[in-house]
């Protein structure tokens, strides 16, 4: 160890010389240099302040840069990582030059691929249900999406309210925390996304993956922070209250009556509507209409 600053700063100004070439090892600028440095830096005032405070040093670019990276091999050990930041550029500021960049300067990309492929990877379950999550991820999506209103803009995907009381106890929602925890580690892996984007990107990647078309999913929605955003119970359709209820429903969110028979299907009733229920088509539709006589 050096025995105090000044002796520190002057092995430092020393070696920072020698690393100047020849040309200034016995130059009357570089020999001032060692002076100043070690007297100025080693008291207090540090190698940065010095090389401010004198533009004749400062004039001299291959001179300071030695000075400056003498100064960061001098403590050597674990401020080794100085001495790199410093071949990097990070002190060409003090020469009027910009530091070059880092690729911590990027632009930060969402990998929402990667998210599909993590979702993909869940559905496929033996044990569970007609041996796929697909079906209660589809739900999941449009439950969270099914309290929107178009008159007042409330409900609806975007704030992911079901992660709260009372929203997820609606009997419209019983059994969704299955949907809702298997996202969970896809959530934890990815915390960029929100809540929102995940659950209907669920969506979209299940119906794609039974068998469906591929559906044009965007992101940019946001997740509230608290229960007061919930909507309040009976906005989503009950099957058991008639084509007047359903209507009311549907309309609320803006749709017709084509697209209320097209997303109604079997919905609400307990049966095994058709021999694919794992496969997204209009199978129930042709059982409905072509095999049935009423």
């Amino acid at each position: 160890m050096f025995r105090n600053a000044r002796h520190h700063w002057r092995q430092v100004a020393k070696l920072a010389v020698a690393g100047a070439g020849p040309c200034h090892a016995s130059s009357a600028s570089a020999t001032g240099a060692v002076r100043q440095f070690a007297s100025e830096a080693g008291g207090g005032k540090g190698g940065k302040a010095f090389v401010a405070d004198n533009p004749h040093i400062k004039s001299d670019p291959q001179l300071v840069r030695a000075l400056m990276q003498g100064a960061l091999l001098a403590f050597g050990g674990g401020i080794g990582a100085l001495y790199a930041a410093g071949r990097m550029g990070y002190f060409d500021s003090m020469l009027g030059a910009p530091p070059q960049s880092s690729k911590k300067d990027a632009p930060f990309k969402p990998d929402y691929a990667a998210v599909r492929e993590d979702i993909a990877s869940l559905l496929d379950a033996e044990d569970y249900d007609d041996g796929s999550y697909g079906p209660i991820l589809v739900r999941l999506a449009w439950h969270s999406s099914g309290t929107y209103s178009e008159k007042d803009g409330t409900g609806g995907s975007n704030g992911a309210t079901m992660r709260f009381r009372p929203e997820a106890e609606h009997s419209a929602n019983a059994g969704l925390h299955v949907a809702r925890e298997l996202l969970e580690p896809i959530k934890k892996k990815y915390p960029w996304i929100s809540y929102s984007d995940l659950w209907t990107l669920a969506g979209c990647v299940a119906v794609e993956e039974l068998g469906g078309p591929v559906i044009n999913w965007k992101p940019g929605r946001s997740d509230k922070i608290d229960h007061a955003a919930c909507p309040e119970d009976g906005r989503l359709p009950d099957a058991v209250k008639g084509a007047p209820h359903i209507r009311d429903i549907f309309y609320r969110m803006g749709f017709n009556d084509q697209e209320i028979v097209a997303l109604s299907d079997r919905s609400g009733f307990e049966n095994p509507w058709t021999n694919a229920p794992t496969t997204f088509s209009n199978l129930y539709y042709q059982e409905l209409l072509e095999k049935n006589k009423w």
